[in-house]
């Protein structure tokens, strides 16, 4: 399989899985759970199925300064910009209203990559990156509409969501350690979200939620291993992807938070759905074509395949 084609294959792969969380956060939170518990058991619960692989493989995480630096700084960024802002939103507004606000973030991505290389992305990123925006808002933005006036704090309050995840795609495609493999990566960086949600959840009210997760652990079970698999699906991605490519995610996890509200919630998909999809792969495709790798990822003398593999 050529560069282009596993760009686009982890690119489908990662879209969807992260789209499936956002629709189990959604059900878990309708449930009564407590954002902070919920963030807890999946941080905590992906990264110790990964510490527990990776000892069994006889591999142990990085922990030299640079790499120490890099799980807490991308960790960091993550825990703000998912499990506390974007659990926060998401208990506020409809998921699908959260999906809309989510496709920004290729923008902003473009944007902020634009601001630290000094320089505009190819002409193929941004015809890509627009393509994939227009397919998104095409079945998105009649779904807009439908938000109440008492949501819009938390509307506003969501567009600190695709900032950060932005702010966090440019971060670790610039700043990836040589020799880091992806699982290493999400088991290295989960660890610091759920060591930064514990103080959260130890002040949070907690009343009751011992009966909510005996009812709800096939949920949080599903939720650890969806959880997973996408983080190490993305940070694959983000070892052979320049930080616009690994962006169009977002128009993927859109797209796949509308087929899953069809499955779940009986929403229609509308005419306007098969277009949009044509657009979404026509503008991922054209963000992955001459690819930069990464700065950091550019370095590492470890083969993607390796790290799949790994993973498994």
């Amino acid at each position: 399989m050529n560069a282009t084609a596993l760009r686009l294959v982890l690119t489908l792969t990662a879209g969807s899985l992260v789209g499936a969380i956002f629709v189990l956060s959604k059900l878990l939170l309708s449930q009564g759970l407590n954002p902070f518990i919920v963030s807890f058991v999946q941080t905590a619960g992906a990264a110790g199925l990964i510490l527990a692989v990776l000892r069994g493989r006889g591999q142990r995480l990085p922990l030299d300064p640079a790499t120490l630096r890099f799980y807490a700084t991308a960790g960091a960024i993550a825990v703000a910009g998912s499990a506390l802002l974007g659990n926060w939103v998401l208990a506020r507004i409809p998921a699908g209203i959260f999906a809309v606000v989510v496709t920004l973030s290729p923008m902003f991505t473009s944007l902020f990559n634009a601001l630290v290389e000094r320089r505009w992305p190819s002409p193929t990123a941004l015809a890509g990156t627009a393509l994939g925006l227009v397919g998104v808002l095409l079945v998105l933005a009649p779904r807009a509409q439908a938000v109440e006036p008492e949501q819009a704090l938390a509307l506003s309050a969501a567009l600190g969501v695709p900032v950060l995840l932005a702010i966090g795609n440019v971060y670790r495609s610039r700043r990836w350690p040589a020799g880091l493999s992806a699982p290493m990566s999400t088991a290295g960086t989960m660890l610091v979200q759920a060591l930064a949600v514990l103080p959260l959840l130890a002040g949070a009210e907690l009343q009751g939620s011992a009966a909510k997760i005996a009812e709800a652990w096939p949920l949080l079970l599903a939720m650890v291993l969806v959880t997973l698999a996408a983080n190490v699906a993305a940070a694959a991605l983000q070892r052979i992807a320049d930080s616009v490519a690994y962006s169009q995610l977002g128009y993927v996890v859109a797209l796949t938070g509308v087929i899953w509200g069809a499955v779940l919630f009986d929403e229609r998909l509308g005419w306007s759905f098969i277009p949009a999809v044509a657009l979404v792969f026509a503008g991922v495709i054209l963000a992955n074509r001459r690819v930069v790798a990464a700065p950091a990822a550019a370095r590492t003398a470890t083969p993607i395949a390796g790290a799949v593999a790994a993973a498994r």
